[in-house]
Protein backbone atom coordinates (compact mmCIF):
# COMPACT_ATOMS: atom_id res chain seq x y z
CA UNK A 1 0.00 0.00 0.00
CA UNK A 2 2.76 2.52 1.06
CA UNK A 3 4.55 1.78 -2.56
CA UNK A 4 1.51 2.68 -3.76
CA UNK A 5 1.04 6.11 -2.67
CA UNK A 6 4.18 7.39 -3.73
CA UNK A 7 4.14 6.90 -7.34
CA UNK A 8 0.74 9.35 -6.90
CA UNK A 9 1.80 11.83 -4.53
CA UNK A 10 4.95 12.45 -7.03
CA UNK A 11 2.70 12.97 -9.71
CA UNK A 12 0.58 15.28 -7.86
CA UNK A 13 3.14 17.50 -6.98
CA UNK A 14 4.59 17.95 -10.29
CA UNK A 15 1.01 19.16 -11.39
CA UNK A 16 1.56 21.73 -8.34
CA UNK A 17 4.83 23.51 -9.74
CA UNK A 18 4.44 27.15 -10.62
CA UNK A 19 4.54 27.77 -14.28
CA UNK A 20 8.07 29.67 -13.78
CA UNK A 21 9.98 26.24 -12.60
CA UNK A 22 10.72 25.06 -16.09
CA UNK A 23 11.46 29.20 -17.42
CA UNK A 24 13.59 28.98 -20.47
CA UNK A 25 15.30 31.70 -18.56
CA UNK A 26 16.77 29.23 -16.10
CA UNK A 27 19.86 27.98 -16.52
CA UNK A 28 23.79 28.94 -16.51
CA UNK A 29 24.97 32.58 -18.14
CA UNK A 30 28.09 34.16 -18.93
CA UNK A 31 28.37 37.65 -18.51
CA UNK A 32 29.04 40.58 -20.62
CA UNK A 33 33.77 41.28 -19.53
CA UNK A 34 33.95 43.88 -16.95
CA UNK A 35 36.34 46.67 -16.97
CA UNK A 36 38.92 44.09 -16.41
CA UNK A 37 37.97 41.69 -19.14
CA UNK A 38 36.72 39.14 -16.63
CA UNK A 39 33.50 37.90 -16.72
CA UNK A 40 31.37 35.39 -14.95
CA UNK A 41 28.72 32.32 -15.00
CA UNK A 42 25.61 33.37 -13.58
CA UNK A 43 22.89 30.54 -12.64
CA UNK A 44 19.38 31.50 -12.67
CA UNK A 45 17.10 29.67 -11.11
CA UNK A 46 13.55 29.66 -9.36
CA UNK A 47 13.29 31.27 -5.96
CA UNK A 48 10.56 32.90 -4.22
CA UNK A 49 8.10 33.43 -6.05
CA UNK A 50 10.36 34.33 -8.97
CA UNK A 51 14.08 34.20 -10.55
CA UNK A 52 17.11 34.91 -9.09
CA UNK A 53 20.69 34.59 -10.65
CA UNK A 54 24.18 33.62 -8.25
CA UNK A 55 27.43 33.96 -9.52
CA UNK A 56 29.02 30.42 -9.84
CA UNK A 57 32.18 30.97 -11.64
CA UNK A 58 34.03 33.55 -12.77
CA UNK A 59 37.30 34.02 -14.93
CA UNK A 60 39.94 37.00 -15.73
CA UNK A 61 40.46 38.41 -18.76
CA UNK A 62 42.33 35.48 -20.40
CA UNK A 63 39.79 32.72 -19.66
CA UNK A 64 41.51 31.24 -16.59
CA UNK A 65 38.33 30.05 -14.03
CA UNK A 66 39.65 32.39 -10.66
CA UNK A 67 38.24 32.92 -7.28
CA UNK A 68 37.13 36.52 -7.57
CA UNK A 69 35.60 38.40 -5.08
CA UNK A 70 31.71 38.50 -6.35
CA UNK A 71 31.98 34.22 -6.79
CA UNK A 72 28.48 33.02 -4.95
CA UNK A 73 27.08 36.97 -4.90
CA UNK A 74 23.34 36.76 -5.73
CA UNK A 75 23.10 39.49 -8.37
CA UNK A 76 19.15 38.86 -9.76
CA UNK A 77 16.45 38.70 -7.54
CA UNK A 78 12.60 38.69 -8.04
CA UNK A 79 12.79 38.50 -11.65
CA UNK A 80 9.49 37.91 -13.61
CA UNK A 81 8.38 37.01 -17.03
CA UNK A 82 6.64 40.27 -18.16
CA UNK A 83 5.53 38.51 -21.65
CA UNK A 84 7.32 38.48 -25.42
CA UNK A 85 10.60 37.34 -24.04
CA UNK A 86 10.60 39.79 -21.26
CA UNK A 87 11.34 40.27 -17.96
CA UNK A 88 11.63 42.32 -15.00
CA UNK A 89 9.89 43.71 -11.88
CA UNK A 90 13.20 42.45 -9.85
CA UNK A 91 16.64 43.59 -8.82
CA UNK A 92 20.00 43.50 -10.31
CA UNK A 93 23.23 44.18 -8.68
CA UNK A 94 25.63 45.65 -10.57
CA UNK A 95 28.82 43.18 -9.08
CA UNK A 96 31.45 45.79 -9.91
CA UNK A 97 29.86 48.95 -8.26
CA UNK A 98 26.94 46.98 -5.82
CA UNK A 99 24.71 49.53 -7.08
CA UNK A 100 21.25 47.79 -7.33
CA UNK A 101 18.77 48.30 -10.20
CA UNK A 102 15.30 47.35 -11.96
CA UNK A 103 16.32 44.06 -13.65
CA UNK A 104 15.43 44.49 -17.52
CA UNK A 105 15.95 41.77 -19.59
CA UNK A 106 15.00 40.33 -22.84
CA UNK A 107 15.68 36.53 -24.15
CA UNK A 108 16.38 35.75 -27.85
CA UNK A 109 17.62 31.79 -28.18
CA UNK A 110 20.50 31.40 -26.77
CA UNK A 111 21.28 35.09 -25.82
CA UNK A 112 19.93 37.43 -23.11
CA UNK A 113 19.67 41.24 -22.97
CA UNK A 114 20.80 42.75 -19.75
CA UNK A 115 20.41 45.88 -18.41
CA UNK A 116 18.64 47.90 -15.77
CA UNK A 117 16.46 51.29 -14.46
CA UNK A 118 16.46 53.43 -11.70
CA UNK A 119 13.99 55.93 -11.88
CA UNK A 120 13.09 56.64 -15.66
CA UNK A 121 16.81 56.17 -16.88
CA UNK A 122 17.92 53.06 -18.07
CA UNK A 123 20.92 51.59 -19.06
CA UNK A 124 22.00 48.80 -21.01
CA UNK A 125 24.54 46.10 -19.34
CA UNK A 126 25.50 43.98 -22.24
CA UNK A 127 24.80 40.70 -23.75
CA UNK A 128 24.96 37.40 -21.64
CA UNK A 129 25.16 33.89 -23.62
CA UNK A 130 23.71 30.46 -22.46
CA UNK A 131 26.22 28.33 -21.20
CA UNK A 132 24.14 25.85 -19.72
Amino acid sequence: MKSAIVPVLAAVLSFALPAWAADPLTGVWQTQPGKDGGFGHVRIAPCGGGLCGTVVRTFDAAGQQVAAGDLGAAILSGVLPTGSGGYGKGRIINPETGRSYTARLTLRGDRLEVGGCIMMICRNAGTWQRVE
